[in-house]
């Protein structure tokens, strides 16, 4: 199955960010990174994506905010929060646009495969 995905990566800490973006090529999408949340919003504004990766912890502005406004730029976009903070669960404002806590994955995975299945079932939906 040949699958069109754009996927926007956010993360400040590169080799997490390279890491993600290296296993989503493999897995076939079409990953594009950021590093804060404000070049994250840029792109959105330059660029459709499907679903966005995001870290909750970044320069800046944070990862709940790089949703919400990326919400607005793209009301399709679909959200997985990939965090070091373990004790994160998302906002009620964050669940009424979509946010599912079940979209929520704490650093470090040990099995990457978990997000490319997230990311398939967002989109099937």
């Amino acid at each position: 199955m040949t699958i069109d995905v754009k996927v926007l990566v956010v993360d400040d800490d590169e080799p997490v960010r390279n890491s993600l973006v290296n296993f989503l090529e493999d897995e076939g999408f079409e990953p594009v990174s950021a590093e804060s949340g404000e070049q994250a919003l840029d792109l959105a504004a330059k660029e459709h994506f499907d679903v966005a990766i995001v870290d909750m912890r970044l320069p800046g502005i944070d990862g709940d905010t790089v949703v919400l406004e990326a919400k607005k730029i793209q009301s399709h976009l679909k959200f997985i929060i990939y965090t070091g903070s373990d004790d994160y669960y998302p906002q009620n404002i964050l669940i009424d646009i979509g946010m599912k806590p079940e979209h929520v994955f704490y650093k470090p995975l040990r099995n990457l495969d978990i997000l490319s299945q997230a990311i398939r079932s967002l989109i099937e939906e």
